[in-house]
Formats: C-alpha cells, sequence, structure tokens
C-alpha cells in the first residue's frame, strides 16, 4: 500500500496495525466498544470514518491502520507514544526543526578502475530533527550534480564500486547517537527532492522516501540492494505530502532543472525569496548573447545588425519559458505539483516582455562560419543553429566510388593553405578523428556545386572529408549541368561511433561535374532528399531537415544500392521512381510555403 512508507511509528515492533478492528480501536484510544459504534453514526466533523479495509463486513468492521491515526488526529485524540504515527499532523505529529545543512560530495569506493570512475554526486543534505534527542528526524536531500538524481536509484549504469544511496545513508546518520534509539527503532526518514526535469525517474512532484533504522547505521549490515528495496519507487499520495510539509513546518522546495546548484542550494530558505536575474540555466545563452554584442561592436552596417540579432534570436528563445505568464513555463510550478506542498525554489528576475530582435541573422551565422574572429563564438553558434550552408561533414572512402565517380573528387581538389575558417576546421577535424588520417591531414578545396568548398585530404590513403551542403543545383547548363548517375554508399566512421554510419548520395553530370545531394542517414531520408531534388530543384533544405520518404518503392531502391558495392544507378531511373509531385500535404516544403 502506498501509505505504509510515509506512515511512520517510532518503534518497528510495537506499531499502528496495518489493519484495525473495533477492538484495536478501542484499545488505541481508550473509547469503549459502544461508544466506537456512537461514532460511526455521529456528527459527520467527529466521526469514526466508514470501514475501508479489505476484507471488511456489516459484521465485522475494519478500518486500515492509517484511517484510525488520520482520524485521531484530525479529533484530537492522542495515540500512545509508543503507537504515534511517524510524521501525521495533529496532537502526536513531530514537531521538527531544522538543525544543520551541509554539501556531501557522494564519492566511489577506492579501487575503481580509471575507466570505470564517476564524477562525484553533489547533494545538499538537510538534516530536521525533534526536540527530543532520541526522536526521529528528517533528511531532506537535493542532488546537485545535473542529471544524476538517477544514480541514487541504481538505475543503469550503477556505480562499480560502491553505491551513492548507501553513501547518502551513511552520510546522513553520522554523528547520530545511534544508542539513544530502542533496538530496530526507526531513526528517521531519507527524503530525495526532484531536481531534474523530463525524466521518468525524477519527474516533478515525484518525490523518493526511504525509512532509515538503527541497523542502516552500521556499515556492514547495509547492503545496496536491500537498500534499493526499501526506497519508495512510487508517488506519493497527495495527502501524505501535506503531512510530510506540516512536520517540517514549511513547503518543500521544487528546482526548476538546473537550479539546485550548490551556491542556491546552500542560500535556500523556506522564508526567503530567491531571485535570480539570470537563472543558471540561462547562462550559456546569456554569454552568448553578450559575445555577440561585442562582436558586433567592432563591425558597421547590416552584419553589425545580424551578428546582434543572432545573440537576441538565441536568447529570446532561450528565455522564453523563464517569463512571468508563459504557460507551462519555469517561473511557476507545474499544473502537477500541489502549492500548499511545494513552492518555487528559485524566481526568475526576468521581466515578462521579450526584449526586441532587429534584423535577420541568418546573414551573421553564415558570416561566423567562413569569418569568424572567435573560433568559440563560431563553434557555439554552430551547435545552436547550424551550418545554414552545410548539413555536416562527413568522411568518404573515395576507394570504393566507381572510378568515373572517384575521379572526379580526387582529381579535383586543390590543396588549400591552412584557413581560420571554422568550415576548413570541422572537416579537418572529421579527417583527423580516423587513424590513418590524424597525422596526414591537408586542407584543400575542390569545386563543388553547392555548399562549402573546402575538403580535407590525407596522404597516402583514399580518405577524403567534404560538406554535405543544403542545397543542391538546379540541373542544367547554368549551374552543374544535367544529372546522369547517382552512387549511393556509407560514408567512413571510426571510434566511439554506434550503429550503421550515415549514407550520401553523389550524383554525375553530363559537365563532369559531381554533385553531392544536401542529406545524409538511411535509406528513407535519401530517399527523401532525392524527392525534393526532383519535385523542388535548386531549393534550399531548412536547418530543421527533410522528413523521411514514404516512397516504399524508392526506400528499397537506395537500401539495395548501398548494402551493395557502390555502383551508378542512372538519375532518370531515380525520377521514374519519384514520380509527379503529390498532393501538396504530403511535402513538407510546400507545406511551409502554404502557411507563409
Amino acid at each position: 500500500m502506498g501509505w505504509v512508507n510515509l506512515l511512520r511509528f517510532r518503534t518497528a515492533d510495537d506499531g499502528l496495525p496495518f489493519v484495525c478492528t473495533s477492538a484495536d480501536i478501542a484499545r488505541l484510544t481508550g473509547l469503549s466498544r459502544g461508544r466506537i459504534t456512537q461514532l460511526r453514526s455521529a456528527d459527520p466533523a467527529v466521526a469514526l470514518p466508514a470501514p475501508d479495509a479489505e476484507d471488511r463486513t456489516a459484521e465485522r468492521p475494519l478500518w486500515y491502520g492509517k484511517t484510525v491515526a488520520r482520524w485521531c488526529a484530525a479529533t484530537g485524540r492522542r495515540l500512545p507514544a509508543r503507537t504515534a504515527s511517524w510524521l501525521l499532523p495533529g496532537p502526536d505529529g513531530p514537531r521538527l526543526q531544522r538543525t544543520a545543512h551541509r554539501t556531501v560530495p557522494l564519492r566511489q569506493d577506492p579501487g575503481a578502475d580509471a575507466d570505470e570512475r564517476r564524477p562525484p554526486i553533489d547533494v545538499h543534505l538537510a538534516s530536521y530533527t525533534t526536540p527530543s534527542p532520541s526522536g526521529p528526524s528528517v533528511w531532506l536531500a537535493t542532488v546537485m550534480a545535473p542529471g544524476e538524481s538517477s544514480r541514487l536509484w541504481g538505475w543503469p549504469p550503477r556505480w562499480p564500486h560502491g553505491s551513492p544511496l548507501h553513501h547518502l545513508v551513511h552520510e546522513a546518520l553520522d554523528g547520530l547517537e545511534v544508542r539513544r534509539f530502542a533496538r530496530g527503532a526507526l531513526l528517521g526518514t531519507l527524503v530525495v527532492l526532484p531536481t531534474e526535469e523530463d525524466s521518468h525517474f525524477s519527474r516533478p512532484g515525484l518525490v523518493r522516501l526511504l525509512d532509515l533504522y538503527r541497523s542502516d547505521a552500521q556499515p556492514d549490515a547495509c547492503d545496496n540492494d536491500r537498500l534499493h528495496r526499501r526506497l519508495r519507487q512510487f508517488p506519493v499520495q497527495a495527502e501524505e505530502m501535506k503531512d510530510l510539509a506540516a512536520a517540517l513546518g514549511h513547503r518543500l522546495p521544487w528546482w526548476p532543472a538546473g537550479c539546485a546548484t550548490p551556491t542556491l542550494a546552500v542560500a535556500w530558505d523556506p522564508d526567503v525569496q530567491l531571485t535570480e536575474p539570470i537563472p543558471p540555466p540561462l547562462a550559456e545563452a546569456d554569454a552568448f548573447r553578450r559575445r555577440c554584442a561585442a562582436t558586433a561592436d567592432q563591425l558597421d552596417g547590416e552584419l553589425a545588425t545580424s551578428v546582434r540579432a543572432l545573440g537576441d534570436a538565441h536568447w529570446n528563445q532561450a528565455s522564453r519559458p523563464w517569463r512571468p505568464g508563459y504557460a507551462g513555463g519555469r517561473a511557476t510550478l507545474p499544473a502537477d505539483c500541489d502549492p500548499d506542498v511545494w513552492q518555487l525554489a528559485v524566481h526568475s528576475g526576468l521581466p515578462a516582455e521579450l526584449p526586441g530582435q532587429h534584423g535577420d541573422f541568418f546573414p551573421a551565422l553564415d558570416w561566423l562560419m567562413e569569418h569568424a574572429p572567435s573560433r568559440r563564438l563560431a563553434r557555439d553558434a554552430h551547435r545552436i543553429f547550424g551550418d545554414p550552408d552545410s548539413a555536416r561533414t562527413v568522411l568518404l572512402n573515395t576507394a570504393e566510388l566507381p572510378e568515373p565517380v572517384a575521379a572526379l573528387l580526387t582529381e579535383t581538389v586543390t590543396e588549400a593553405e591552412p584557413s581560420s575558417s571554422y568550415r576548413a576546421e570541422r572537416v579537418l577535424d572529421e579527417l583527423e578523428v580516423h587513424p590513418d588520417g590524424a597525422a596526414h591531414a591537408r586542407l584543400g578545396t575542390w569545386p563543388a556545386s553547392a555548399g562549402p568548398a573546402w575538403c580535407a585530404t590525407a596522404a597516402g590513403t583514399a580518405l577524403l572529408a567534404v560538406h554535405v551542403p543544403r542545397r543542391v543545383p538546379t540541373p542544367g547548363p547554368a549551374e552543374a549541368g544535367a544529372f546522369l548517375g547517382a552512387v549511393a554508399l556509407r560514408t567512413v566512421t571510426y571510434g566511439d561511433s554506434y550503429g550503421l554510419a550515415p549514407a550520401v548520395v553523389l550524383v554525375t553530370t553530363d559537365q563532369d561535374r559531381l554533385v553531392i545531394l544536401p542529406e545524409c542517414g538511411e535509406p528513407d531520408r535519401l530517399a527523401a532528399v532525392i524527392e525534393h531534388t526532383v519535385w523542388h530543384p535548386g531549393t534550399q533544405v531548412h536547418l530543421v531537415g527533410l522528413e523521411p520518404s514514404m516512397n516504399q518503392q524508392l526506400i528499397t531502391t537506395i537500401e539495395s544500392l548501398i548494402t551493395a558495392s557502390p555502383r551508378t544507378i542512372p538519375w532518370e531511373q531515380l525520377e521514374r521512381l519519384v514520380g509527379p509531385h503529390p498532393d501538396r500535404d504530403y511535402c513538407m516544403y510546400c507545406r511551409l510555403e502554404s502557411a507563409a
């Protein structure tokens, strides 16, 4: 039953019965059996609740122990000291006070191999105790290491040496006078607050509870599996959360994701509102905006305006959920958090209105990719927005290509001088991750019909790193020429890559040019780019990419081309498989144009 973990008792062997009979209620409260019968039909304000336990009958009424305890608390009837329920409000509820707090770094046990080591999990631990030195305590644990809450639950990958939960329990019990407690007695309750969002194991409003007993204070007696089995693994009922808040004397802090930093966790006080002008999760966006503004100050005209707009665009997008009035944002409690139980731990000091954004940021984005005065600014811009002219960089093994196609690549490469271009850096990085290219990578260019012309080669190998463009030239003499044949093949990956390497499509033309189609990935993605090329020649592929194709015949053909040794297929054959443009609702680009 869900309530069992929160209705605690002062002793482990003389607690409130799980199910109570009329005789049990009489023994606990001192009332006569006749008075109990009268109370079942008395004034609703004081009436004994209707029997609610399983197996109850009219002749033999049964109540859950929690129902009896809650009724006693609500009507002012004291339960015996050794059976009073733990954390319930009322005359028998605890009078807890916050007595200490500290930051605990949970580390692995000594002896972990270097490749098995995990960074420490920093946890803020606040202790709440009763005036009685032998009364149970409550420990509120706030995980401050981003994304590490699941480690406490033992979720894979577990620590190979030691357990964070095991360490946390012993940190909580460190210094506690265990001798004051009877054998097997409850020492208190560990409450782990949620500090992450969008996680099945730590969603808003879901706390984890673990009862701690005298035996847990013995290092050799606290095994990890037993702790994890006892850890509360399902949501706490609303009434139980209210009991917990009442016992602590304040509402629980709800931490927006990324806000449970060491500084803020230590500074948090239930009676003081923490306000951050720039909430911690927005620090990166604010820094990017400031770097863009500083760069714009060194420029003139439309380019300066565009660079400033680039920083404003990211800032506005990132900060919108943190502004007052944004539905479902970070400035208010989530809808599933009871305001009588939870309070926002950190308030945003941002105004409701977004700052103005002037100008188009795409010229600035393109300029940063090629001419950025700051490598960090270019890297961040690419990570946030992508490259408007390059979908990604890939590594090709030209030895796998049919001879005419390989020659169109290798014989047109021209060695280039070192460049500060971020696009040039990206092709070199793509090649240098391969052991055959790391020591001999050279920067070059090739006559790309679309996209960046930068490439990288390695002496003595057939490896070539190139950009996959976002636009395909219009077939015809004005650009690359008429399309003749296509080759589909897997790119080259090395190291920590999982799954199959993405595939690309290369197209030859009647002007002896080679075109890389603007998409890479699995056959359904390549089929989509072939459709796009046939239906919208010369059109840019948006930064969001293409939706997978639903043309199964075309997908099957592309899959067979990738699986077999690379060979050329006539472009006309692919055009026939693509067919005429279907209804506009099928095509993402046509839908976007209609919406515009």
